[in-house]
């Protein structure tokens, strides 16, 4: 069946950049009313401030969403400021590529506090919030990365294999409570967070994601919002990003043969100048 979101309460981490950004203005096109929340605060006031110059309704906190009691008194506080919450899309995250061997503890460490605890602390405080409203809805921003290995992304890809599980069994638990769950996997989107991230990839991560498609974070934050509307439980975009999860959905060792030959291809050329 499908959900309105007119007039709808809707919390977005990472709200102030990239995909949240495209999100909460997909939304609020729809006639949601929004809470961003991301950590820096002048993002923020200027994404306020453009979703009401097009006549929507925003209210913002900055906090760091691994901050569990900053966190959670920014939730409370923009529920209060909406009155109450429908939705709550956990956007958050951040990715540092590289050899595992050489990917330090503090950069592993944040993207498991990011990625992981970030949407566990959100979703802890943004639930109760939900269930006094009567239900609601829960989207989780994941990657196709948490469903195959991606040479590169070890630490990152672990962090949204933990999501995905996450969003399987919250479904589980709250279907009575009228909360539905819809898992986001975006494809690689152009946003100020993945013109940072190719800058650390090794050649082999170049090799095996070469080809693929850049999606405008516009196009990606429609289908995401379409899939919410359409209660679909998992959205994603792109005939690559399919491929990759057909793949090693029914056929792993396809998978598995294209990364040890894409792996190869890179370190010839590496060898070769």
């Amino acid at each position: 069946m499908r959900r309105t979101l007119t007039g709808k309460n809707i919390l977005v981490t990472g709200g102030s950049k990239g995909i949240g950004l495209a999100m909460a203005r997909e939304l609020s096109r729809r006639g949601a009313k929004l809470a961003l929340l991301a950590r820096d605060p002048e993002a923020l006031e200027a994404a306020r401030a453009e979703l009401e110059a097009a006549g929507g309704t925003a209210v913002v906190r900055a906090c760091d969403v691994t901050d569990v009691e900053a966190l959670g008194r920014a939730v409370s506080e923009l529920a209060l400021a909406l009155g109450g919450l429908d939705g709550v899309i956990a956007n958050s995250g951040y990715c540092h590529p590289g050899y595992f061997h050489a990917i330090s503890p503090g950069d592993a460490g944040r993207q498991i506090d990011t990625n992981f605890k970030g949407v566990v602390y959100t979703l802890h405080h943004a639930i109760p919030e939900l269930l006094k409203r009567g239900g609601g809805f829960i989207a989780i921003t994941s990657s196709p990365a948490g469903n195959a290995g991606i040479f590169g992304f070890s630490v990152y890809g672990a962090t949204k294999a933990a999501l995905n599980n996450l969003a399987e069994t919250l479904r589980y638990e709250y279907a009575d409570k009228n909360i539905s769950v819809h898992l986001l996997l975006p494809p690689d989107t152009q946003t100020p967070g993945y013109d940072q991230e190719v800058l650390l990839y090794p050649p082999e991560t170049r090799s095996v994601l070469q080809g693929g498609k850049l999606f405008p974070p516009e196009q990606v934050a429609h289908r995401f919002v379409e899939a919410i509307e359409r209660n679909r439980r998992q959205a994603t975009i792109g005939f690559e990003t399919h491929a990759l999860l057909w793949m090693t959905r029914l056929a792993p060792r396809l998978w598995d043969h294209y990364t040890a030959w894409k792996i190869r291809s890179a370190r010839r050329k590496e060898t070769a100048q």
